[in-house]
């Protein structure tokens, strides 16, 4: 055998063992992890990988070890402290299978929080944060859904939504991203950024080339205009809450009058049309304008 021979022969060893390692990492087998990682470090003392391997050993061993029957919100808060800081960085010598053995992480301590109570000072040790870490879009939603109070708040509705667009796309998310531009205006941008949905980000170019209201909350109502549709399919979101909420937030209270002149319409010229449009252009005149100039296009 040459040297060249013998040099690539103790290379494929070597990577056959880093791949026994990685393979029991991904299995979350802790024996098997920890026999494969004594064989790589005898074979190769010096391999890069050794330390980040042995810093998830040891984590998966600790967690081996917990008992999550009963989990503690401080030491939970502690342990996701030391994911993010230790385990997500050795991650990395995972490659490719590192969101998988994350996933089991996230997954395995979701289940365990999923009795305990929404704190709002500490969310990131709620099930539904921890089920969209593991990338649990169903579990996520399901978990957000069940925190009494939350059709307002702005982290509840920020879960769901990503939740239902990683489990349904837009259709399903559509109420919680409207909902983020009423009650979260200034973080709204950012959402969409973290959504990344094609069609949203195009409506939410046209919305500011087509109109100049101050703010997000007047996003889901300008929507109405081009999509018409999504009327009948948000109607059911509509509750005494959310109409009591308008009161303060003009968007909203366009969004709601628009959803009125939009049903209307179809009926032909009206006094309850008339009427409906007086109300929207009480709301704020430069969006009543922007909806009589759509209505112009649209019958032309």
């Amino acid at each position: 055998m040459s040297a060249r021979q013998l040099d690539l022969f103790l290379d494929s060893r070597e990577v056959v063992l880093v791949n026994d390692v990685v393979a029991a990492f991904r299995a979350g087998e802790c024996a098997r992890a920890r026999n494969a990682l004594a064989a790589l470090r005898a074979e190769s003392p010096e391999r890069s990988e050794l330390a980040p391997f042995a810093v998830l050993l040891a984590f998966l061993e600790k967690l081996r070890e917990s008992d999550f029957a009963t989990p503690d919100g401080d030491g939970l808060a502690q342990l996701l402290g030391e994911i993010d800081a230790v385990v997500v960085p050795a991650t990395q010598a995972l490659g490719s299978e590192a969101r998988g053995f994350l996933d089991r992480i996230w997954r395995r301590l979701a289940t365990a929080a999923a009795g305990q109570p929404f704190d709002p000072a500490r969310p990131q040790i709620h099930a539904a944060a921890l089920y969209l870490r593991a990338h649990a879009g169903a579990e996520a939603e399901g978990a957000a859904s069940r925190i009494a109070d939350g059709w307002n708040d702005p982290l509840i509705l920020r879960w769901r939504a990503l939740a239902r667009y990683r489990v349904g796309g837009l259709q399903a998310a559509r109420w919680q991203i409207f909902s983020l531009a009423w009650f979260a205006t200034d973080s709204f941008p950012q959402l969409l950024a973290e959504l990344s949905a094609p069609e949203l980000e195009s409506d939410w170019r046209r919305f500011h080339s087509a109109i100049e209201m101050p703010d997000a909350s007047w996003f889901p109502a300008w929507c109405l205009l081009p999509h018409p549709e999504f009327v009948a399919a948000l109607a059911g979101e509509i509750s005494p809450p959310i109409r009591r909420a308008a009161a303060g937030i003009p968007g909203l209270g366009a969004f709601l009058a628009l959803t009125k002149i939009l049903a209307i319409e179809p009926g032909g010229y009206s006094r309850a049309l008339v009427d409906e449009r007086a109300r929207l252009q009480a709301i704020d005149a430069t969006f009543f304008a922007a909806y009589m100039r759509s209505r112009t296009v649209r019958h032309r």
